[in-house]
């Protein structure tokens, strides 16, 4: 695809009248939070030019959207800035957008899903456009161009949890697959725990195989009045809300699993094992083949073990365990 490589371009004072502001055409960055650099600029003035296209009505900025933002927050009636020629290609100011946020810091995933969202336009298909995100220092792997692409396109609430870090690009990858709403609610209940990957993609495949299972939506799973009441509690922090919360999705999708788990848990404690014995299960409680594993320094720890074996044999709770 032919592009200019060196687009002319003009550095002059302009009204920010003329700017609009409105116009996200190029918008990469993600971060709104001008204060710091508003003052900055109070103190020493605009170091670095934002970037601006002329069109028939004023300009279009192509990039520094924070930097004219903190100007008209300031009322500064005009600002320098580089003014790119109105030939200057759709390629070039992508170039010169994505080029200038990733000198500042390392794009986040929005950022890059935003950027690869834009070039998309530009591009046939997923080579074609692997090929122009090189050029621009994008990701060039087809299965991550395809993980990152959409991220943009989900809620802002579901953005804004990627960006903060509460939802890692593997979640983020299986919310693209659900409603927005559906997403929204999932992302806000993830904030509010603060879970690891591990205990989100628990979560989620447990609401997910609920629903296929009861024949309803992962909306109303998750409005279910239970779960509602943990997320709420204020008797409980977030690591007893998140372990009950799964505790009881958990029940909810395998109850016969659980009530096992239960009847076994009741009767091994009846039996006293103490530190030195442990009875293992077959696991999911299904079939017969248990495990006793024993703990001992010497032949006398082992009689005792012997004895205490024996002693387990005749326990009624042991039947319980090994007859069911």
């Amino acid at each position: 695809m032919s592009s200019t490589p060196h687009p002319s371009v003009q550095f002059l004072t302009i009204p920010l009248a003329r700017i609009d502001y409105l116009n996200d055409r190029f918008r990469i960055t993600t971060c709104e939070d001008i204060e710091d650099l508003a003052s900055s600029i109070q103190t020493s003035g605009l170091i670095s030019p934002p970037s601006v296209i002329e069109t028939d009505t004023g300009y279009g900025i192509v990039s520094g959207f924070r930097r004219i933002a903190a100007c008209r927050t300031l009322g500064l009636p005009e600002i320098f800035a580089r003014v790119l020629a109105t030939d200057t290609s759709y390629l070039d100011c992508l170039r010169i957008a994505i080029t200038e946020n990733a000198l500042q810091r390392p794009l986040n995933l929005i950022e890059t899903s935003r950027a690869l969202q834009k070039l998309s336009k530009l591009s046939a298909d997923l080579r074609q456009l692997a090929e122009i995100a090189s050029s621009c220092g994008l990701p060039t792997n087809y299965a991550v161009i395809r993980k990152i692409r959409d991220l943009c396109l989900l809620p802002m609430p579901v953005q804004l949890g990627i960006v903060n870090d509460v939802i890692p690009l593997a979640m983020a990858g299986e919310l693209t697959n659900l409603p927005h709403d559906v997403a929204v609610v999932i992302v806000r209940l993830f904030e509010q725990l603060k879970l690891s990957l591990n205990k989100q993609r628990e979560i989620m495949m447990l609401v997910t195989e609920i629903a296929r299972r009861e024949g309803i939506s992962i909306r109303q799973v998750l409005g279910h009045h239970k779960l509602l009441q943990l997320a709420n509690s204020e008797e409980l922090d977030r690591v007893q809300k998140s372990r009950q919360i799964r505790v009881f999705l958990r029940q909810w999708r395998f109850p016969r699993i659980v009530a096992a788990e239960q009847h076994f848990q009741h009767h091994v404690k009846n039996l006293k094992l103490g530190q030195d014995l442990k009875l293992i299960p077959p696991k999911d409680l299904e079939g017969n083949h248990y495990t006793l594993v024993l703990s001992f320094r010497n032949k006398a720890d082992l009689k005792i073990l012997q004895a205490k074996v024996d002693q387990i044999m005749q326990h009624p709770s042991f039947d319980e365990i090994i007859d069911d």
